[in-house]
């Protein structure tokens, strides 16, 4: 088993994923003002390129603002868009340090524990201390028995 700091556990998300979002300086800057300028703190963020210079943008919010943030991209990104997925009921669970940097195969390890469980990971996203997964929440508590398998709290 690897020692780990302890774990990420979040619950009552929903996450948001905006597809064809042109894949250039400033666009992911563009849409994260919109949230910022209404106070909305994104708990979780990742983007990356796509096919065709698009990226994917993808965040989670809580659940409780989700309303809000609906209204946003209705007003301000859904016409720029080809895709906003949405959905509900997911949260997000991970491990954390310290010195995952200086310990090789964390990303790994962690996402075959998840995966021999049968648990789709809807996204990832890692730093040097930490990785983290957004998971259906109805799957969390076989998720976090997975990881404890592997991964030792302090």
């Amino acid at each position: 088993m690897i020692k780990i700091g302890g774990l990420v556990d979040q619950h009552n998300l929903t996450m948001y994923a905006i597809t064809s979002l042109k894949d250039q300086p400033g666009a992911a800057a563009e849409v994260l003002n919109l949230f910022a300028r209404e106070k909305i703190n994104l708990e979780y963020i990742t983007e990356g390129g796509c096919q065709h210079d698009y990226a994917t943008l993808t965040f989670c919010v809580n659940s409780e603002i989700a309303a809000r943030v609906d209204e946003i991209i209705h007003a301000n990104i859904e016409k720029h868009a080809q895709t906003i997925r949405k959905r509900e009921y997911v949260c997000i669970l991970g491990v954390y340090g310290p010195h995952f940097r200086e310990k090789p195969a964390i990303a790994a390890m962690f996402c075959s524990a998840l995966g021999k469980e049968g648990i789709n990971i809807l996204g990832l996203s890692s730093s040097i201390s930490t990785i983290s997964a957004i998971i259906d929440i109805r799957e969390h508590d076989r998720a976090r028995n997975a990881l404890l398998k592997v991964f030792k709290l302090p």
